[in-house]
């Protein structure tokens, strides 16, 4: 299929109002990345209300099982276009979704423009106004229970100033917004010591080695990692030869558009890998630091970027390996790496290292995938397990 056919059979995909909505309800969701089920639920509760007739004349269970059954039919017409990616090894009928960055790139804005729910107006989508005051109210909903309206919207507006500096097309900005605040808003709403199932993948400007990593990362992990990327200089668009390498290997919708390196993804991570730009990146105790010593993929031949690839892939099998080994019985978990844990001690309050660089470690966390207890570094607070 040539670019241009591509084009035309994404503008036909997207010719259906219910896709659009799909879009951006996945834009919007806090995970970024869930199945068909969870959209379904997300928008209606599953169990029967007492008193309440049933939807038709199907049972409630069954009008929702076929209610997934279309979720998912809209859904993987949208990967077949490349609007929308799968997350993970092998696709199912629990396959993970989310936005690719050409989703995002053509049709985010639309999809932002396009009505929540019967009978809401059809936004213009070059309001920019408009469709960030559409876009607070539904994460201000989203949300309600870890931040205020105000604060949601004035986070918007920050993701929304900041991206229109960074990004050439003035089009895309309202649904990076979407994208950006959205995943910030997830990351301030969990607690200050983030989970080793919670990775980070740093470098200069976010459009080579992370990106690559990011992507591999969700492919073989699927949702037993959370996968964040940014930059200490991000560009305004990926690299091209790494989205064409990453492109034969069926994992270019898995790349997402450059952000910058903020403290609270940084906060809520638990692994932080940086590559090439370890000095940038703040430190707080209690997380895992690796820096991997790679060669930047950007203006390099093909071939060149295809061993850097096969060198991230290795990599990131070893880590992934780990992650899963952490839980295992008996297997010292990743947290007891002490070598990689910077421990309270060593920090000072500015979030820089203290004098005395003494080797700490933190005690083995829940065996339980993406909870995180109070540890002896003195965290308070509990993050529901996802």
């Amino acid at each position: 299929m040539t670019p241009d056919e591509l084009r035309s059979a994404q503008k036909l995909t997207m010719a259906n109002p219910d896709r659009l909505r799909l879009l951006a309800d996945l834009l919007t969701h806090p995970a970024g990345r869930c199945t068909a089920e969870d959209l379904v639920l997300r928008a209606a509760p599953v169990d029967p209300v007492p008193g309440e007739p049933e939807a038709g004349d199907l049972p409630r269970s069954v009008a929702t099982a076929h209610a997934v059954m279309d979720v998912r039919e809209h859904l993987e017409a949208l990967v077949a276009v490349g609007l929308v990616a799968v997350v993970g090894p092998v696709p199912s009928n629990a396959a993970l979704y989310r936005v690719s960055s050409r989703g995002i790139a053509r049709f985010g804005a639309a999809a932002l423009a396009a009505p929540r729910y019967p009978g809401e107006a059809t936004l213009d989508a070059r309001d920019h106004d408009a469709l960030l005051d559409r876009l607070a109210d539904t994460l201000a909903v989203t949300f309600a229970a870890n931040a205020g309206a105000g604060t949601v919207d004035r986070l918007v507006r920050e993701c929304y100033a900041a991206l229109n500096r960074q990004v050439r097309s003035s089009e895309q900005v309202p649904a990076l917004t979407a994208w950006l605040a959205t995943d910030r808003l997830a990351a301030m709403a969990e607690v200050t010591h983030g989970s080793p199932r919670d990775v980070l993948f740093v470098c200069v400007h976010n459009t080579g080695r992370s990106q690559i990593a990011a992507a591999v990362t969700r492919r073989l992990a699927g949702d037993r990692i959370r996968v964040r990327t940014a930059g200490t200089r991000p560009v305004s668009e990926p690299d091209t030869m790494t989205e064409t390498v990453l492109a034969r290997r069926g994992l270019d919708g898995l790349i997402e558009f450059p952000r910058e390196l903020t403290d609270d993804i940084v906060r809520t991570s638990g692994v932080i890998v940086t590559m090439g730009c370890g000095d940038a990146c703040p430190v707080f105790p209690g997380r895992r630091y690796l820096d991997w010593p790679l060669d930047d993929p950007a203006g390099r031949p093909i071939e060149e970027v295809e061993r850097i690839v096969d060198d991230i892939t290795a990599r990131v099998r070893a880590l992934v390996a780990e992650i899963d080994a952490a839980d295992e019985p008996g297997v010292a978990g990743l947290a007891l790496a002490t070598s990689d844990v910077v421990p309270a001690e060593a920090v000072a309050a500015d979030g820089t290292f203290g004098a005395e660089q003494q080797r700490g470690w933190l005690p083995r966390l829940a065996r339980r995938p993406w909870t995180v207890v109070t540890t002896a570094l003195g965290a308070r607070g509990q993050r529901k397990a996802r």
